[in-house]
């Protein structure tokens, strides 16, 4: 094996990549020339102590991406099947077996840092697609090793690869065969999901405790569910028995879809609302009136998709959430949610406080929640923990 390239920290960042951060930046980084896109290297510090060895993307602002911490670990194909195998081994036991649709590898949460990907299988068992969601040129360089240890672990009946260095980040089906829609499951509710058209890989998986967590609270209530895409929170609402239900996407096919997923639940659509709309001029709408909701979602896209955008940001998400605290009279609920890395959970609240008072309205935190078990998290990489969810109730 020939020896891997140094790379070398200009910055004292190597504590916290021993302690779990995976990812280190260009501008703490000296790199000796030549490196490609993929290459496995070694990281060491300014004091030539080494650190971790990974992979770098020299063209990218996040250059180093770590695997092991063990300076003699080979970093290949067989440590990819490995990770991906052990991510594998314990999904269906924290999901449990009423899902049919999970994240099987969460990237650097599994240890394999590039790498993200579904499976959605169908009912009746026809369908096990995986979509994979591959990061960068890494994921490029990578993609053999990736779909081969995915094919090992889960056997699909098609394989559909995302990455935004290729076709713009189009979806190729790349195994298999991928039909149009799949139905799946997740606990009592279902879903169709377009997995080539779809946002991310199709659904949004990370939200389905939360989604749990709304079924349970709507018995009974108004729910306004904005930024809906295809009903995820609304069906939940509805099978709950919420009185009424408003979903509001400004993308029409979502909605569309939306009303179809009530028809799979056997709730009849005609008895809700939706509305192909701006989720901020609806909402503008409902502020104006008090009491219309008894429950209002916010699950917008992010808003934060890069530092230089967080301050822009956090004013729009105090927007948002001053307008429904505006819309909800006492004793009734704001669930707001937050899916940028860039936004941290105490600036969610922080946030989220000057909404009330911008808003009148005393509030209290009844739970901030995450994603779920499919989506773990490192220890000392606070941006892992990128899905906030938090539960507000309206006390006056």
């Amino acid at each position: 094996m020939s020896a891997r390239k140094r790379l070398t920290l200009r910055r004292d960042e190597g504590a916290g990549v021993r302690l779990g951060r995976p990812w280190v930046f260009r501008d703490a980084l000296e790199l000796p020339p030549g490196l490609a896109s993929g290459d496995v290297v070694d990281l060491y510090d300014a004091r030539a102590s080494y650190v971790a060895s990974g992979m770098v993307e020299p063209e990218s602002p996040l250059t180093f991406r770590a695997w092991c911490l063990e300076a003699h670990e080979p970093i290949d194909a067989g440590l990819v099947r490995a990770r991906v195998a052990a991510a594998a081994a314990w999904r269906s036991a924290a999901v449990g077996a009423d899902v049919t649709a999970l994240r099987v590898c969460h990237g650097e949460g599994d240890h394999v840092p590039g790498l993200q990907c579904d499976v959605y299988a169908s009912e009746d068992g026809r369908h096990r697609i995986a979509v994979l969601r591959t990061d960068g040129r890494i994921g490029v360089a990578w993609e053999g090793p990736f779909i081969e240890a995915i094919v090992a672990a889960h056997a699909p009946t098609g394989v559909v690869v995302k990455n935004p260095h290729v076709d713009d980040g189009a979806a190729r089906v790349v195994r298999g065969t991928v039909p149009g829609e799949v139905a799946i499951r997740e606990r009592e509710r279902r879903f169709w999901v377009n997995i080539r058209e779809g946002q991310k890989t199709g659904f949004f998986l990370d939200q389905r405790d939360n989604r749990s967590l709304v079924g349970r609270l709507s018995r009974g209530l108004r729910v306004l569910n904005l930024f809906s895409y295809t009903g995820g929170f609304s069906v939940a609402a509805a099978l709950g028995g919420a009185q009424r239900v408003v979903s509001v996407d400004i993308a029409g096919p979502a909605i569309e879809v939306a009303r179809r997923n009530f028809t799979l639940n056997g709730v009849d659509p005609s008895g809700h609302g939706f509305e192909a709309a701006d989720a901020f001029d609806v909402l503008a709408e409902v502020a104006t009136r008090r009491g219309d909701y008894d429950l209002i979602v916010l699950d917008p896209p992010s808003f934060a998709p890069s530092a230089k955008s967080l301050p822009r940001a956090l004013k729009a998400y105090e927007k948002l959430n001053a307008m429904a605290l505006s819309a909800l009279a006492p004793g009734s609920w704001l669930a707001s949610a937050s899916c940028s890395s860039h936004v941290r959970e105490s600036a969610l609240l922080d946030l989220i406080a000057r909404a009330a008072a911008t808003a009148g309205r005393r509030v209290v935190v009844a739970g901030v929640h995450g994603a779920g078990p499919d989506h773990p998290n490192r220890l000392g990489w606070p941006e892992g923990h990128y899905l906030k969810f938090v539960l507000l109730r309206v006390l006056s």
